[in-house]
């Protein structure tokens, strides 16, 4: 009944495993997605592998100084495959480095521009960027969906977002215990806007904090959200696989 909505799949070597014991966990499908040419491709190569498995491909903002936008050309070849559901994950990180800011923007705009085209949504990273990619989709206007995922920002950041029809999703970081400032988010965020993930292999939520991630453990991230919601777990997951069957078009 569950979707991850953004794992790395292409991290995994035993992807058989990996989906199997998610199946037990009740998670039915996984978007796994990309940060560069060769995890688009290898993520492609995955969901046409396996009938549960769906692809977003793009370039990350920490990967840009190994490409050239003209390589774009190819995120985009790859973004018209039928198992391809988002331009991702793309958008601006400013935490090691602003000074290619400029060529951050202009990749995340192409990559916009390459959506658009395909007439699918796009996944937006934002680190230490927030202000930046309000002020940059307020400007820019964006023609079709996108979700930031990974969210860490505040009510005041959301609001905005949402006021823009963003989707905000939330991963394990939201069961940490020092988490109470987000979870209030959490609670802030309308039920047909927000979407939940792993990031798996990254980012293990409690009770497994620590150790590495896997998209079974969407389960507990899940949980966490129907109690911050005060809903029946049943309630909030298929909420939460609504929106995002809505999003992805699956």
């Amino acid at each position: 009944m569950l979707i991850d909505t953004h794992a790395h799949l292409n991290s995994f070597e035993d992807l058989k495993s990996v989906l199997n014991d998610s199946s037990e966990f009740k998670v039915r499908e996984i978007i796994s997605i990309s940060t560069d040419l060769i995890s688009s491709e290898r993520n492609i190569e995955i969901a046409n592998a396996f009938e549960n498995v769906f692809s977003c491909v793009g370039i990350h903002p920490c990967d840009i100084e190994r490409f050239k936008l003209e390589d774009l050309d190819r995120i985009e070849q790859l973004g018209g495959n039928q198992k391809n559901k988002a331009i991702g994950e793309i958008g601006l990180d400013f935490f090691y480095n602003k000074d290619n800011a400029v060529q951050q923007l202009n990749f995340f705009d192409s990559q916009i521009e390459i959506a658009e085209k395909l007439h699918v949504p796009f996944v937006i990273h934002s680190r230490e960027s927030y202000k930046e990619l309000i002020d940059f989709l307020r400007g820019r206007k964006p023609r079709t969906e996108y979700v930031v995922h990974c969210y860490t920002g505040d009510k005041e950041i959301a609001k905005s977002l949402l006021n823009m029809g963003s989707y905000i999703s939330f991963t394990g970081i939201i069961t940490f215990k020092k988490s109470d400032e987000l979870r209030e988010v959490v609670d802030y965020i309308p039920q047909d806007r927000i979407m939940v993930e792993t990031d798996s292999p990254y980012l293990s939520p409690e009770p497994e904090r620590g150790k590495k991630n896997f998209p079974k453990n969407l389960i507990y991230i899940v949980k966490c959200v129907s109690q911050i919601k005060k809903r029946s777990f049943l309630e909030i997951a298929n909420q939460l696989r609504d929106n995002s069957v809505t999003f992805f078009k699956l």
